[in-house]
Order: C-alpha cells, then sequence, then structure tokens
C-alpha cells in the first residue's frame, strides 16, 4: 500500500513542468517555427506588410522572396514603361526634326532615347530595392549598370522590331505601335531577369 502511494506521488512530482522542461518546449517550437531569421524576403518598415509576406513565405515553403520580386518588377517595369511612352511622345511629336527628315528615321531616334531612358528608369529602382538581395548586388554600380543594360539589349531590339513591323507593316500609329511593343516585351523581360539574369545562384 505505501509502496503505491509513493509511486503515485512520484508520477504527480514528474507531471509537474518544470523550468528546465518549458524550456526545452520553447527551443523546440522555436525550431519548428521559421523566425525573422529564415526570411526569404526584403523585410518593410512596414509590419503589417511584413507579417503578410511571413504568412506568404509558409504558405510557399520560402518563396516570398521570388514572389516580392516579381511584383517590385513588374511595378518598377511599368513605371519604366510610362516613361518610355512620355519620352517617345516628346521626341516624335515635338523634337524639332528638320523638314528633310524622314517619318522613319523620326521614328528610329524617338525609339533610341525613349529606349536608354527607359532602361535608367527600370535600372534604378530594381537595382536598389528588386534585385537587392541577389548576389549580383554585390558587384560596383558600373559594372551592375553595364550587365543590366547588356541583358535589356535582346529585348530592345525585340522592341524596335515589333515597333517598326506595327508601324510600317501594319500602319498602326507610332505611340500605339510602341505601346504593343512594351507590353509584349515587357513580359519577355520579366521571364528573361527572373529565370536566368537575376536567378539565385546556388553556393558550392
Amino acid at each position: 500500500m505505501k509502496h503505491t502511494i509513493v509511486q503515485d506521488e512520484i508520477k504527480k512530482l514528474s507531471a509537474v513542468p518544470t523550468p528546465l522542461a518549458e524550456a526545452q518546449e520553447t527551443l523546440n517550437s522555436t525550431l519548428e517555427t521559421p523566425t525573422r531569421l529564415t526570411r526569404t524576403y526584403q523585410p518593410y518598415p512596414w509590419q503589417r506588410a511584413n507579417r503578410v509576406l511571413d504568412v506568404v513565405d509558409g504558405k510557399t515553403r520560402g518563396k516570398a522572396g521570388q514572389i516580392q520580386r516579381i511584383l517590385s518588377y513588374l511595378l518598377f517595369g511599368g513605371l519604366a514603361a510610362m516613361v518610355n511612352l512620355v519620352i517617345f511622345g516628346l521626341v516624335i511629336y515635338r523634337f524639332p526634326f528638320p523638314m528633310s527628315v524622314s517619318t522613319q528615321v523620326r521614328n528610329i531616334f524617338a525609339f533610341t532615347i525613349a529606349a536608354e531612358c527607359s532602361i535608367m528608369a527600370n535600372f534604378l529602382p530594381n537595382d536598389r530595392f528588386t534585385f537587392i538581395s541577389l548576389p549580383g548586388a554585390k558587384r560596383p554600380w558600373r559594372q551592375r549598370c553595364l550587365r543590366f543594360h547588356a541583358t535589356c539589349i535582346v529585348g530592345t531590339l525585340l522592341t524596335f522590331l515589333l515597333e517598326f513591323a506595327f508601324f510600317s507593316l501594319a500602319h498602326t500609329p507610332g505611340l500605339l505601335a510602341e505601346a504593343l511593343a512594351i507590353v509584349i516585351v515587357l513580359i519577355y523581360n520579366f521571364t528573361f531577369h527572373h529565370l536566368f539574369t537575376y536567378r539565385l545562384i546556388k553556393q558550392s
């Protein structure tokens, strides 16, 4: 009888949580739950936005950083496209070309100026915010700028070919032809930059 009472008391004492047991339980839950140190995205100054990204990170198994870069690139790409259209329209309609200059030459000149302005408008914010966490962001600014320009060459040539085809072959108004080309190439650039130019490099 006494032996049974002693065993019951031992079981009761063992069931009482000790500080060591509580610490072990906290450690286990911490290891199982992603912390802020495991974030795959660049935190914002706004905690509410970070909480949303934390949820996305958990739901997508660490893909919040990629989603953040996609949305950021599309935002800045859209702004750069607006810059392109504004500069193109100003040059082709407001620049004082000599009367001897043909419409095709005016179109090429306006395209070239607008393309360079839009590339820089795309590079500056994307370099500062979108791709800041990728390995290529550690290169000197001039190298990053030149590499960004290099990756845009194909997209720019594709934009020119599409715009020229819409304008000269389909007889589409210049501004509309430029807008159509930009929309098509924006999709191409997004795919090219996300999957090739700025992809994450696996550390060996």
